[in-house]
């Protein structure tokens, strides 16, 4: 026996094992989650329906199965079930206060009656004909007896009518369409449903409180009790919206001063949300809605709201809500589903929430003014069920208005219905995206108008690069015909998809390279959108606009040392155009330019780049032409060793004569990566095709050699040409079989040692 302890301060007493079994209960919850979330995410659903099965799974639906549940009493004894239940409702009362925090009430104003129009019906039809469902289950007697039957249609119908707004934001954003009409409709008419949401459970869960506790109180006297929490939830609504943010201004004010939220002013926020929760389940309307409203009624502007979320979000999503879905997760069986009957029943049930749900939305949608495929898209977004649907099953089973058959039921229906419809939601979307990737933002044009010529796509993610990359694509593009586009994809965090527009901070460097092309005179197209797969889109662009290049900065991934980590790794392996990778070393516009030439197939690239800058009348561009010891013949290189670079030269810099700006330098040595680092201090950039010979690739962890392109004095930009285009004849012995006389422009000759 392990005796239990006591606090010597007279404490409340905990048994040590108690103690033991919660830390091991929330590792395993923790754990379970992630992988149920990396699951779902690979197969392109929510990560938050993987949260929600994994707490099924740690539930007796699949852990009870095991060792007929000898483990899962021994995971989850019921002495410790009290201390996850509070866990839990911590974890809903910050998660509410963030949805309403990232819920802003502008997008109504832009939308308009539509938006309102549309939720309405989205949750008030689903609603009215949920009650049926709920009435047909009580009539087939799917209700066990002892249960109030208005409580149960009451809850059963609110959390059919309800819609999940965090999982519709995050699907939108998945999906990209948050800068399309019917993802900005669907997310202002979100924002009504989760409202209307809030106010109808209040008063539906006031008057099936009142059949359970009442002992079969009359109806009249429930709806009445009902009507008198509605009208205290309103009062605390218009007291909340119209009276109290003219206090909450200061937290803005607070933070624009300084940047961030000091912790008294958080903790001070934080104060304000425990009383509004409070507050309001002392009125008896439930503390969840309490802390939505705080989360409402604060500041919405971006920069704010990211800070705050930030603050919160991590520990909220990746520890108490999974907790929430794991007691949800206790208390469903899906073995208790054991029959034909009851499985045609789900399936009647899960036929009839979506038909309600969609069929609404669609008529909605196109009553709205939408077209065909984007009201049935609008019909699909908003079927989807999570939290809040779980919340109110919960209140239910809590209530004692559902039963373990039923609840197992409702559950697997509300997730498979969101399931079901991502699949549609991503066919429908899938048009809307390709517009999306193809369609820029330049003084009206779109991309069909995009005049024929070469087209440089240019990937902002830095302020301190866009500039640089602007005059890159600049000097790529020279005086030839096209266009340069300059494309900027954020992370789509919550806080912009909710609050429909984006932080002055995240526009900083689209801004600095639309400045330094109107000072370039330089025509510049712009995109921005929100993306989760950074690579594929950026290749997704280049291939619609038929892009010759695709120029970005450099990443070093986190366990990677090279320059060409993380997302420009990925880049380059897909990519189906010429791509530069810019090492930027605050060096001023290129004027004087290097380019190693070692034989290398990439070399081509390299020297495509330096063909495209040379049309720059104040660009200076020398060839380094790096030769082993001894194979060097006075002031050039051997012939045999000549001719390959010699070749290049002709077909890529034909006019370096007439201008003289192209020289061509001959240097031996052992090491060409220690001559282009010596020589880096004389040039403003250098220019090096992708070799092994520059050890841009570093091995895990970065145990391998410093690169070049890091221990260079200056700019670096690392070229990569398509495979057909990188086909240079050698420059080893073996070319001596090749002709030497090929016709050749001269280029000026400097050799050094």
């Amino acid at each position: 026996m392990i005796a239990p302890w006591t606090s010597r301060r007279g404490l409340m007493e905990l048994h040590p094992l108690s103690i033991y079994l919660l830390v091991v209960e929330i590792a395993m919850i923790l754990l379970v989650a992630r992988l149920g979330g990396i699951i779902m995410r690979l197969l392109g659903q929510p990560e938050v329906i993987g949260e929600m099965l994994g707490g099924l799974v740690l539930g007796p639906s699949v852990l009870g199965l095991i060792h007929h549940g000898e483990l899962l009493h021994w995971l989850f004894p019921d002495h410790a079930m009290p201390y996850l239940n509070i866990i839990s409702q911590l974890g809903l009362m910050f998660f509410m206060f963030m949805v309403g925090l990232e819920l802003d009430l502008r997008t109504l104003v832009k939308r308009g009656g539509s938006a309102l129009g549309m939720g309405l019906a989205s949750i008030l039809i689903p609603f009215a004909g949920g009650i049926a469902v709920a009435a047909a289950l009580v009539y087939r007697g799917h209700l066990d007896s002892g249960h109030s039957h208005i409580a149960f249609i009451l809850m059963t119908a609110a959390a059919i009518g309800a819609s999940a707004f965090p999982v519709m934001a995050r699907i939108i954003t998945d999906q990209g369409l948050t800068r399309t009409s019917v993802g900005q409709m669907a997310i202002a008419s979100a924002a009504v449903i989760d409202v209307t949401g809030w106010c109808l459970l209040a008063v539906v869960y006031d008057i099936a409180q009142t059949q359970v506790s009442g002992h079969g109180a009359s109806i009249p006297i429930s709806v009445l009790l009902g009507l008198k929490t509605l009208g205290l939830a309103v009062a605390y609504t218009i007291v909340m919206m119209f009276f109290v943010p003219r206090f909450l201004w200061k937290f803005q004010a607070h933070f624009e001063s300084r940047s961030q939220l000091t912790r008294d002013v958080l903790a001070l926020l934080l104060l304000l949300l425990l009383i509004s929760s409070a507050f309001t389940q002392l009125l008896g309307i439930n503390l969840i809605f309490g802390a939505f409203m705080m989360g409402a009624i604060l500041p919405s502007e971006a920069r704010f709201v990211k800070h705050l979320t930030e603050k919160l979000e991590d520990v909220t999503l990746l520890l108490l809500m999974p907790i929430f879905f794991t007691t949800i997760g206790l208390r469903t069986n899906i073995a208790l589903i054991d029959s034909r009957n009851l499985w045609q029943t789900w399936a009647w049930l899960l036929l009839a929430m979506v038909l309600l749900k969609v069929i609404v939305g669609t008529t909605a949608a196109k009553f709205a003014g939408l077209s065909f495929r984007e009201s049935t898209l609008m019909g699909f977004l908003v079927n989807c069920h999570g939290v809040m649907e779980l919340i109110i099953l919960n209140l239910a089973w809590q209530m004692h208005a559902i039963d373990a058959k039923t609840m197992a039921m409702l559950v697997l229906a509300l997730l498979s219905a969101t399931v079901l419809s991502t699949p549609f939601i991503s066919l429908l979307a899938a048009p809307m995206r390709r517009r999306q990737l193809t369609n820029t933002q330049d003084d009206g044009e779109s991309a069909p108008e995009m005049q024929a010529g070469q087209r440089i796509l240019l990937c902002l993610s830095q302020t301190q690069t866009a500039v640089p990359l602007v005059q890159i694509g600049s000097l790529l593009l020279g005086s030839k015909p096209g266009r340069v586009q300059a494309l900027q994809l954020h992370s789509p965090d919550s806080w912009q998809i909710l609050s429909g527009s984006l932080a002055q901070a995240q526009r900083q460097p689209l801004d600095a390279a639309v400045e330094e092309a109107r000072r370039l005179d330089l025509k510049l197209g712009t995109s921005i959108f929100p993306s989760r797969k950074i690579s594929r889109d950026i290749c997704r662009t280049a291939a619609h606009q038929q892009a010759g290049w695709i120029i970005m900065g450099s990443h070093t991934g986190i366990f990677y040392g090279s320059s060409l980590g993380g997302v420009t790794g990925q880049v380059l392996a897909k990519a189906p155009c010429n791509v530069a990778i810019l090492v930027h070393k605050f060096s001023p516009r290129p004027r004087h330019i290097l380019v190693p030439y070692i034989g290398e197939p990439q070399d081509v690239g390299a020297l495509l780049a330096a063909r495209a800058m040379a049309v720059s009348p104040d660009v200076h561009i020398t060839i380094l032409h790096v030769v082993r010891p001894g194979t060097r013949t006075g002031n050039a290189p051997k012939p045999e060793f000549s001719s390959g670079v010699q070749t290049l030269i002709d077909k890529y810099l034909p006019s370096a004569d007439s201008t003289n700006q192209i020289h061509m330098q001959v240097l031996e040595n052992d090491s060409p990566a220690q001559v282009v680092v010596r020589e880096s201090h004389h040039y403003d950039l250098i220019i090096l095709g992708i070799s092994p010979q520059w050890q841009l690739h570093q091995k895990l962890l970065g145990v391998s050699q410093t690169s070049v392109a890091q221990r260079s004095a200056c700019s670096v930009l690392i070229v990569q040409t398509r495979p057909a285009a990188a086909q240079p004849p050698s420059v080893s012995s073996k070319s001596a079989n090749q002709p030497a006389n090929v016709p050749a422009t001269p280029v000026p000759t400097q050799s050094a040692t």
